[in-house]
């Protein structure tokens, strides 16, 4: 083979490999407009007991995938929805998710006290509580999620019923339902 030759193979290679990693991001996009509808096709999901994921922190969504998947966090749809996405492209979907701004939406009445566990939160949640990094890896953005998709997941770590992060269980455990209820409420005003 020439030069020229090689060159021109070269190049139809690279061409090639280029088109099929284009493919393949264009496949899991579209795999993902499924995730819209219940997520909300502009990021705001119609059921308040759905979370908002996009613009969430995508260590935190690829961490919920695997669980799901796994079997380590449990909700049927979710399962089969995880187990849709290939392995090796979950951290990928989870970026594309989070790359995603988070919605604005419109927060109703005056602003909810802050209670006093809300130090507690910060804790892993960060100052804002809009996630990142934490000692138990990477914890999702709290401050403007629905409240009553927060109510119900501290309920699930209070029972015992979610348990893919222990210090929620061990933390939700030691608040009543009111308390997480106020909790929930102040953090979603945010």
């Amino acid at each position: 083979m020439n030069r020229f030759s090689a060159v021109v193979m070269t190049a139809l290679v690279a061409s090639l490999c280029f088109l099929d990693s284009a493919r393949a991001a264009n496949a899991l996009e579209t795999a993902l407009v499924t995730c819209w509808s219940c997520h909300g096709a502009e990021g705001l999901p119609h059921d308040p007991t759905v979370p908002i994921i996009q613009g969430q922190q995508a260590k935190y969504l690829e961490k919920q995938l695997r669980d799901f998947r796994e079997g380590d966090r449990e909700d049927q749809i979710m399962s089969s929805m995880a187990e849709s996405i290939p392995f090796k492209d979950l951290a990928r979907a989870a970026e594309l998710i989070a790359a995603k701004t988070w919605p604005a939406r419109p927060v109703e009445g005056a602003p909810a006290a802050e209670p006093g566990v809300v130090a507690t939160c910060k804790a892993c949640h960060g100052d804002t509580l809009m996630g990142g990094p934490s000692p138990e890896g990477f914890a999702p953005r709290l401050s403007g999620q629905f409240a009553e998709y927060l109510d119900a997941q501290m309920g699930t770590f209070a029972r015992g019923q979610r348990a893919n992060q222990k210090s929620m269980t061990a933390m939700m455990k030691s608040l009543g339902a009111d308390e997480r209820s106020a909790l929930a409420k102040y953090l979603a005003g945010l």
